[in-house]
Protein backbone atom coordinates (compact mmCIF):
# COMPACT_ATOMS: atom_id res chain seq x y z
CA UNK A 1 0.00 0.00 0.00
CA UNK A 2 1.23 3.53 -0.42
CA UNK A 3 3.85 5.15 -1.96
CA UNK A 4 7.43 3.65 -2.11
CA UNK A 5 9.33 4.33 1.10
CA UNK A 6 12.66 4.86 1.08
CA UNK A 7 14.12 2.71 4.22
CA UNK A 8 16.89 5.05 5.19
CA UNK A 9 17.39 7.32 8.19
CA UNK A 10 15.41 10.33 7.87
CA UNK A 11 17.39 13.16 9.73
CA UNK A 12 14.04 15.28 9.14
CA UNK A 13 11.98 13.31 11.04
CA UNK A 14 15.12 12.76 13.69
CA UNK A 15 14.61 16.82 13.90
CA UNK A 16 11.34 16.64 13.94
CA UNK A 17 11.66 14.23 16.97
CA UNK A 18 14.43 16.12 18.89
CA UNK A 19 12.54 19.60 18.25
CA UNK A 20 9.00 17.53 20.13
CA UNK A 21 11.11 16.49 22.92
CA UNK A 22 12.26 19.81 23.89
CA UNK A 23 8.14 21.08 23.27
CA UNK A 24 7.48 18.29 25.73
CA UNK A 25 9.56 19.77 28.07
CA UNK A 26 8.75 23.15 27.74
CA UNK A 27 5.22 22.27 28.07
CA UNK A 28 5.62 20.04 31.61
CA UNK A 29 8.31 23.43 32.98
CA UNK A 30 5.75 25.70 31.67
CA UNK A 31 2.70 24.39 33.33
CA UNK A 32 4.74 24.10 36.29
CA UNK A 33 5.46 27.97 36.45
CA UNK A 34 1.33 29.10 35.13
CA UNK A 35 0.29 27.34 38.21
CA UNK A 36 1.83 29.33 40.66
CA UNK A 37 -0.12 31.38 42.77
CA UNK A 38 1.74 34.68 42.18
CA UNK A 39 2.15 34.84 38.27
CA UNK A 40 1.45 37.80 36.58
CA UNK A 41 -1.15 38.33 34.21
CA UNK A 42 1.43 39.10 31.61
CA UNK A 43 3.26 36.12 32.49
CA UNK A 44 -0.13 33.84 32.71
CA UNK A 45 -0.75 35.18 29.24
CA UNK A 46 3.07 34.32 27.82
CA UNK A 47 2.99 30.87 29.29
CA UNK A 48 -0.80 30.37 27.64
CA UNK A 49 0.96 30.90 24.28
CA UNK A 50 3.96 28.36 25.35
CA UNK A 51 1.37 26.22 26.11
CA UNK A 52 -0.81 26.65 22.65
CA UNK A 53 2.55 26.57 20.51
CA UNK A 54 3.89 23.56 21.68
CA UNK A 55 1.02 21.27 21.86
CA UNK A 56 2.42 19.93 18.29
CA UNK A 57 4.56 17.82 20.20
CA UNK A 58 2.60 14.84 21.30
CA UNK A 59 0.68 14.50 18.07
CA UNK A 60 3.62 14.26 16.05
CA UNK A 61 5.78 11.58 18.18
CA UNK A 62 2.31 9.49 17.95
CA UNK A 63 2.42 10.15 13.87
CA UNK A 64 5.82 9.90 13.63
CA UNK A 65 5.65 6.23 15.22
CA UNK A 66 2.89 5.03 13.28
CA UNK A 67 4.02 6.72 10.06
CA UNK A 68 7.03 4.48 10.56
CA UNK A 69 5.93 1.03 12.40
CA UNK A 70 2.69 0.97 10.44
CA UNK A 71 4.82 0.96 7.02
CA UNK A 72 6.95 -2.31 8.36
CA UNK A 73 4.91 -5.33 7.48
CA UNK A 74 6.95 -7.48 9.82
CA UNK A 75 5.02 -5.83 12.43
CA UNK A 76 1.83 -7.96 11.65
CA UNK A 77 3.76 -11.33 13.15
CA UNK A 78 2.32 -11.19 17.02
CA UNK A 79 5.70 -12.23 18.20
CA UNK A 80 8.06 -10.84 16.40
CA UNK A 81 6.45 -7.14 17.32
CA UNK A 82 5.67 -7.66 20.95
CA UNK A 83 8.90 -9.25 21.18
CA UNK A 84 10.80 -6.28 19.69
CA UNK A 85 9.06 -3.57 21.20
CA UNK A 86 9.47 -5.19 24.56
CA UNK A 87 13.12 -5.13 24.69
CA UNK A 88 12.88 -1.42 22.93
CA UNK A 89 11.00 0.55 24.93
CA UNK A 90 9.31 -2.57 27.70
CA UNK A 91 12.64 -2.77 29.55
CA UNK A 92 13.62 0.86 29.71
CA UNK A 93 10.07 1.99 31.01
CA UNK A 94 10.59 -1.06 33.70
CA UNK A 95 14.03 0.04 34.54
CA UNK A 96 13.34 4.08 34.88
CA UNK A 97 9.49 3.58 36.91
CA UNK A 98 11.47 1.23 39.64
CA UNK A 99 14.33 3.71 39.82
CA UNK A 100 10.98 6.84 39.92
CA UNK A 101 9.36 5.19 42.65
CA UNK A 102 12.25 4.31 44.73
CA UNK A 103 12.73 8.14 44.44
CA UNK A 104 9.26 8.67 45.13
CA UNK A 105 9.12 6.55 48.18
CA UNK A 106 12.37 8.06 49.66
CA UNK A 107 10.67 11.85 49.30
CA UNK A 108 7.09 10.35 50.52
CA UNK A 109 8.95 9.52 53.61
CA UNK A 110 11.02 12.24 54.21
CA UNK A 111 7.71 14.21 53.62
CA UNK A 112 5.97 11.43 55.85
CA UNK A 113 3.63 11.09 53.44
CA UNK A 114 2.31 7.86 52.81
CA UNK A 115 4.17 5.31 50.59
CA UNK A 116 0.74 3.86 48.60
CA UNK A 117 0.90 7.64 46.82
CA UNK A 118 3.60 7.25 44.20
CA UNK A 119 2.64 3.00 43.40
CA UNK A 120 -1.26 4.50 43.14
CA UNK A 121 -0.20 6.99 40.79
CA UNK A 122 2.18 5.17 38.70
CA UNK A 123 -0.48 2.34 38.01
CA UNK A 124 -3.00 5.52 37.04
CA UNK A 125 -0.93 6.04 34.49
CA UNK A 126 -0.33 9.84 35.88
CA UNK A 127 3.20 9.34 38.05
CA UNK A 128 6.22 10.92 36.38
CA UNK A 129 3.57 11.98 33.50
CA UNK A 130 4.13 8.28 31.82
CA UNK A 131 0.59 8.22 31.20
CA UNK A 132 2.47 8.90 27.44
CA UNK A 133 4.49 5.51 27.79
CA UNK A 134 1.43 3.52 28.91
CA UNK A 135 -0.68 5.20 25.87
CA UNK A 136 2.12 4.37 23.56
CA UNK A 137 2.28 0.53 25.00
CA UNK A 138 -1.26 0.92 23.89
CA UNK A 139 -0.81 1.30 20.75
CA UNK A 140 1.99 -1.25 20.36
CA UNK A 141 -0.07 -3.66 21.14
CA UNK A 142 -2.25 -2.57 18.61
CA UNK A 143 -0.15 -2.46 15.68
CA UNK A 144 -0.35 -6.35 14.31
CA UNK A 145 -4.34 -6.02 14.62
CA UNK A 146 -4.11 -2.31 12.39
CA UNK A 147 -1.56 -3.79 9.62
CA UNK A 148 -3.52 -7.04 9.53
CA UNK A 149 -6.81 -5.30 8.98
CA UNK A 150 -4.93 -2.88 6.41
CA UNK A 151 -3.72 -5.37 4.10
CA UNK A 152 -7.21 -6.28 4.08
CA UNK A 153 -9.08 -3.03 3.09
CA UNK A 154 -8.47 -0.53 0.19
CA UNK A 155 -6.16 2.23 0.37
CA UNK A 156 -9.05 4.20 0.14
CA UNK A 157 -11.31 2.56 2.76
CA UNK A 158 -7.91 2.91 5.63
CA UNK A 159 -7.69 6.59 4.05
CA UNK A 160 -10.96 7.57 4.82
CA UNK A 161 -11.20 5.67 8.07
CA UNK A 162 -8.00 6.79 9.76
CA UNK A 163 -9.48 10.37 9.13
CA UNK A 164 -13.06 9.53 10.15
CA UNK A 165 -10.95 7.88 13.76
CA UNK A 166 -9.57 10.97 14.43
CA UNK A 167 -12.50 13.29 13.47
CA UNK A 168 -14.73 10.37 16.31
CA UNK A 169 -11.44 11.15 18.90
CA UNK A 170 -11.85 14.67 18.27
CA UNK A 171 -15.67 14.74 18.75
CA UNK A 172 -15.38 12.44 21.93
CA UNK A 173 -12.30 14.11 23.92
CA UNK A 174 -14.46 17.57 23.56
CA UNK A 175 -17.64 16.51 24.83
CA UNK A 176 -16.25 14.32 27.72
CA UNK A 177 -14.25 15.05 30.95
CA UNK A 178 -10.70 15.08 29.45
CA UNK A 179 -7.69 13.29 31.81
CA UNK A 180 -4.63 12.49 30.97
CA UNK A 181 -4.20 8.98 32.58
CA UNK A 182 -4.45 5.62 31.64
CA UNK A 183 -7.60 5.13 30.17
CA UNK A 184 -8.56 2.83 27.46
CA UNK A 185 -10.60 6.08 26.06
CA UNK A 186 -7.04 7.87 25.34
CA UNK A 187 -5.49 5.21 24.15
CA UNK A 188 -8.23 4.86 21.13
CA UNK A 189 -8.35 8.22 20.59
CA UNK A 190 -4.64 8.79 19.68
CA UNK A 191 -5.25 5.67 17.68
CA UNK A 192 -6.34 8.50 15.40
CA UNK A 193 -3.09 9.97 15.18
CA UNK A 194 -1.13 6.90 14.66
CA UNK A 195 -3.22 6.09 11.29
CA UNK A 196 -3.01 9.74 10.34
CA UNK A 197 0.61 9.48 10.84
CA UNK A 198 0.58 6.48 8.62
CA UNK A 199 -1.42 7.50 5.88
CA UNK A 200 0.18 10.58 5.17
CA UNK A 201 3.97 9.41 4.95
CA UNK A 202 2.81 7.37 2.93
CA UNK A 203 1.15 9.37 0.39
CA UNK A 204 4.34 12.27 1.32
CA UNK A 205 5.63 12.49 -2.95
CA UNK A 206 1.70 13.55 -3.41
CA UNK A 207 1.69 16.38 -1.29
CA UNK A 208 3.60 19.66 -2.93
CA UNK A 209 4.50 22.66 -1.35
CA UNK A 210 5.34 21.40 1.34
CA UNK A 211 6.68 24.65 3.30
CA UNK A 212 3.89 26.36 3.07
CA UNK A 213 2.23 23.71 5.69
CA UNK A 214 4.28 25.20 8.37
CA UNK A 215 2.44 29.07 7.74
CA UNK A 216 -1.05 26.85 8.11
CA UNK A 217 0.27 25.72 11.31
CA UNK A 218 1.13 29.34 12.51
CA UNK A 219 -2.00 30.64 11.25
CA UNK A 220 -3.62 28.13 13.28
CA UNK A 221 -1.65 28.79 16.65
CA UNK A 222 -3.13 32.06 16.11
CA UNK A 223 -6.62 31.73 15.58
CA UNK A 224 -6.28 28.88 18.57
CA UNK A 225 -4.26 32.31 20.94
CA UNK A 226 -7.01 34.55 19.47
CA UNK A 227 -10.19 32.88 20.18
CA UNK A 228 -8.83 32.31 24.15
CA UNK A 229 -7.96 35.85 24.76
CA UNK A 230 -11.31 36.12 23.12
CA UNK A 231 -13.10 34.04 25.88
CA UNK A 232 -11.05 34.67 28.52
CA UNK A 233 -7.45 33.24 30.19
CA UNK A 234 -9.62 31.95 33.43
CA UNK A 235 -7.11 28.83 33.74
CA UNK A 236 -4.42 26.97 32.90
CA UNK A 237 -5.41 23.43 31.86
CA UNK A 238 -5.93 20.81 29.55
CA UNK A 239 -9.40 22.22 27.84
CA UNK A 240 -10.93 22.69 24.33
CA UNK A 241 -7.91 25.44 23.62
CA UNK A 242 -5.44 23.32 24.07
CA UNK A 243 -6.60 19.75 24.17
CA UNK A 244 -4.55 16.84 21.82
CA UNK A 245 -7.33 16.84 19.91
CA UNK A 246 -8.61 20.43 19.48
CA UNK A 247 -9.53 21.03 15.98
CA UNK A 248 -6.90 23.90 15.66
CA UNK A 249 -4.09 21.36 17.22
CA UNK A 250 -5.24 18.55 14.79
CA UNK A 251 -4.47 20.73 12.16
CA UNK A 252 -1.37 22.01 13.37
CA UNK A 253 -0.01 19.10 14.20
CA UNK A 254 -0.62 17.49 11.07
CA UNK A 255 0.98 20.93 8.99
CA UNK A 256 3.69 20.73 11.18
CA UNK A 257 4.31 17.30 10.59
CA UNK A 258 3.80 17.54 7.08
CA UNK A 259 5.71 20.66 6.78
CA UNK A 260 9.02 18.75 8.17
CA UNK A 261 8.88 15.90 5.74
CA UNK A 262 9.48 18.81 3.29
CA UNK A 263 13.23 19.41 4.73
CA UNK A 264 16.38 18.52 3.16
CA UNK A 265 19.03 17.85 6.22
CA UNK A 266 22.69 16.00 5.43
CA UNK A 267 23.41 15.94 9.08
CA UNK A 268 22.75 12.93 11.24
CA UNK A 269 20.65 13.35 13.76
CA UNK A 270 20.07 9.38 14.71
CA UNK A 271 22.18 9.33 18.13
CA UNK A 272 20.63 12.15 19.27
CA UNK A 273 16.67 11.38 18.07
CA UNK A 274 17.93 7.44 20.01
CA UNK A 275 18.18 9.59 23.29
CA UNK A 276 14.27 11.03 23.01
CA UNK A 277 12.50 8.28 24.65
CA UNK A 278 15.00 7.75 27.82
CA UNK A 279 15.10 11.74 28.02
CA UNK A 280 11.30 11.58 28.65
CA UNK A 281 11.39 9.05 31.40
CA UNK A 282 13.84 11.35 33.23
CA UNK A 283 12.91 14.54 32.03
CA UNK A 284 10.23 15.09 34.99
CA UNK A 285 11.98 14.33 37.93
CA UNK A 286 15.03 16.59 36.97
CA UNK A 287 12.89 19.75 36.17
CA UNK A 288 10.76 19.02 39.40
CA UNK A 289 14.33 19.52 41.35
CA UNK A 290 15.82 22.07 39.41
CA UNK A 291 12.60 24.47 40.16
CA UNK A 292 12.87 23.48 43.88
CA UNK A 293 16.89 24.77 43.80
CA UNK A 294 15.96 27.92 42.24
CA UNK A 295 13.04 28.20 44.32
CA UNK A 296 15.05 27.97 47.14
CA UNK A 297 18.38 29.58 46.43
CA UNK A 298 18.05 31.76 43.38
CA UNK A 299 14.27 33.28 43.87
CA UNK A 300 14.90 35.96 42.41
CA UNK A 301 15.39 34.18 38.49
CA UNK A 302 11.71 32.87 39.45
CA UNK A 303 10.09 36.62 38.74
CA UNK A 304 11.22 36.55 35.21
CA UNK A 305 9.04 34.15 34.10
CA UNK A 306 10.64 33.70 30.31
CA UNK A 307 14.16 33.32 31.74
CA UNK A 308 12.74 31.00 34.51
CA UNK A 309 11.44 28.99 31.93
CA UNK A 310 14.27 28.82 29.67
CA UNK A 311 16.47 28.08 32.24
CA UNK A 312 14.75 25.33 33.29
CA UNK A 313 14.01 23.99 30.31
CA UNK A 314 17.49 23.90 28.68
CA UNK A 315 19.00 22.17 32.06
CA UNK A 316 16.43 19.71 32.29
CA UNK A 317 17.32 19.00 28.78
CA UNK A 318 21.24 18.91 29.16
CA UNK A 319 20.88 16.92 33.01
CA UNK A 320 18.38 14.01 30.90
CA UNK A 321 19.94 14.14 28.13
CA UNK A 322 23.63 12.91 30.07
CA UNK A 323 21.43 11.04 31.65
CA UNK A 324 20.27 8.98 28.68
CA UNK A 325 23.65 8.97 27.55
CA UNK A 326 24.84 7.25 30.68
CA UNK A 327 21.83 4.70 30.47
CA UNK A 328 22.79 3.94 26.71
CA UNK A 329 26.55 3.55 27.49
CA UNK A 330 25.90 1.31 30.63
CA UNK A 331 23.16 -0.78 28.48
CA UNK A 332 25.68 -1.45 25.92
CA UNK A 333 28.20 -3.01 28.30
CA UNK A 334 25.60 -4.74 30.30
CA UNK A 335 24.37 -6.36 26.59
CA UNK A 336 28.13 -6.88 25.45
CA UNK A 337 29.51 -8.86 28.88
CA UNK A 338 26.28 -10.72 29.90
CA UNK A 339 25.35 -11.33 25.60
CA UNK A 340 21.46 -9.93 26.76
CA UNK A 341 20.18 -9.31 23.49
CA UNK A 342 21.77 -12.22 22.16
CA UNK A 343 20.18 -14.50 24.61
CA UNK A 344 16.90 -12.78 24.47
CA UNK A 345 16.40 -13.47 20.70
CA UNK A 346 17.23 -16.91 21.47
CA UNK A 347 15.11 -17.47 24.01
CA UNK A 348 12.00 -15.60 21.89
CA UNK A 349 12.80 -17.75 18.89
CA UNK A 350 12.95 -20.96 21.43
CA UNK A 351 9.41 -19.79 22.28
CA UNK A 352 7.98 -20.08 19.05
Amino acid sequence: MGDKIIKSRQSNFDLLRIISTISVVLIHVNATVANSNNISLVGFNICSLINIITRFSVPCFVMLSGAFILNNERNADYKHFYAKSFYKIGIPLIIFSFLMLIISEVSAVLKGAGLAEPVLSLLKGNFNNYWFMFMLVGLYFLVPIIIRIKNTISKKCYTIGSFVWLFVAMISQLTSTYSVSWAFGIIFSFVGYFLVGNVIYENMSRIKFKGLYFIFAIVSYALLFLYRGITGFSKFSIDVYSNWFSPLIIIASICVFIAFSGIKIKINLGKLSGYTYVIYLLHTKVYIALLKLFEKFIPSVTGNYIVYIAIVTILDLIISCVGAMVYDLLWSLLEKKFNIKEKYNNWVNKSK
